[in-house]
């Protein structure tokens, strides 16, 4: 295939600045993506990949499972320059640009957003990423242009309903509760780990029926008392204070967790419900939510600004991706492995 006139400046753009004597000295860029007319080169690819590549060898030791985080994120990054050409391309025809005045705008903003200055930000930056000024403006410039771009193209598809809206707080509402810290309590009655099925069935009816009891009004921990067959009977079978699995808590250590299995049901559980019998090990168990840290939402209209700016935001995110599948296939492009 005849490359392109773009393409074929980048391999012997070396060349040309030899004089002729010098040939021997020619280096030959590695184009790894075409776009168009328009390569994107091995040199970019490697400085672009500079930050990844940083978090990566902090976070991974060396070994197979590094080389393969590396392969994944280079694959990852020629997709996204890939696109970022298509978006640049598609600037050009509409005649959107980006000032200086707009990433100097957009950086006040973020340094704003995280209470540091400017300066603090570029150094924060530089430490954390190994991005020089100038290659963190030109960042920001790419998602200045990519905002606008997006705006102006996909805009007029947005449409906000009301049942996006409630669809939007439930699911808000169900991460924020996998990341709130609760009081579970619970009644253990033990059967053994391969009770008889007489055995088991008497131990199952007990937990229905002390679930019933608790769920007509009678007191949990005065259950757990006269009932449990675990050490926490004496305190009511309160269990104190846990995080859910995933939550950042759980994971940075903070907090204690409850198995899997019965934290997946205690997530389920408003405050003051208590749970169908639970085959847990060699008990029945019934577990209680006793009280859940406070949430930061009350009610839809309360909320309703917000879940506005989400459903508003993963529209555009899913209009973009049409949009950039729509550019892909009305454009000639080849990644190069």
């Amino acid at each position: 295939m005849k490359l392109a006139r773009p393409i074929a400046a980048a391999l012997v753009a070396s060349a040309l600045l030899l004089a002729p004597g010098q040939a021997r000295a020619i280096i030959v860029e590695k184009v790894v993506a075409v776009v168009g007319e328009r390569a994107i080169l091995q040199s970019d690819l490697r400085r672009r990949a500079r930050p990844f590549l940083q978090k990566i060898y902090a976070a991974v030791p060396d070994g197979p499972q590094r080389t393969a985080e590396e392969s994944k994120m280079y694959s990852d990054l020629v997709e996204r320059m890939l696109d970022e050409q298509l978006e640049s391309d598609a600037a050009v025809r509409a005649s959107v640009t980006v000032s200086s005045e707009e990433v100097d705008n957009a950086l006040a903003n973020i340094a704003g957003m995280g209470r540091v200055s400017l300066t603090k930000l570029i150094e924060d930056v530089r430490f954390n990423t190994g991005m020089t000024e100038q290659e963190y403006r030109q960042e920001i410039r790419r998602q200045v242009l990519e905002g606008k771009l997006v705006q102006r193209l996909v805009q007029d598809r947005i449409r906000v309903t009301e049942q996006d809206l409630e669809r939007m707080f439930e699911r808000v509402l169900k991460q924020e509760r996998a990341a709130r810290q609760y009081n579970p309590s619970w009644i253990v009655l033990r059967v053994g780990e391969t009770p008889s099925a007489e055995a088991d069935q008497k131990g199952r009816a007990l937990a229905e029926q002390l679930a019933a009891r608790a769920r007509a009004g009678e007191d949990f921990a005065a259950l757990a008392q006269q009932h449990s067959d675990d050490g926490t009977r004496f305190k009511g079978g309160d269990l104190g204070i846990r995080a859910p699995q995933q939550s950042p808590a759980a994971l940075a250590g903070k907090a204690p967790v409850l198995a899997p299995k019965l934290d997946q049901i205690a997530q389920e559980l408003d405050v003051g419900q208590v749970s169908d019998p639970i085959r847990y090990k060699d008990a029945w168990v019934l577990l209680k939510v006793v009280s859940r840290q406070p949430s930061r939402y009350t009610t839809l209209d309360a909320a309703r600004r917000e879940m506005i700016q989400r459903v508003k935001a993963e529209q555009l995110e899913g209009a973009k991706g049409k949009w950039l599948k729509d550019l892909r296939n009305r454009t000639h492009w080849e990644i190069r492995r």
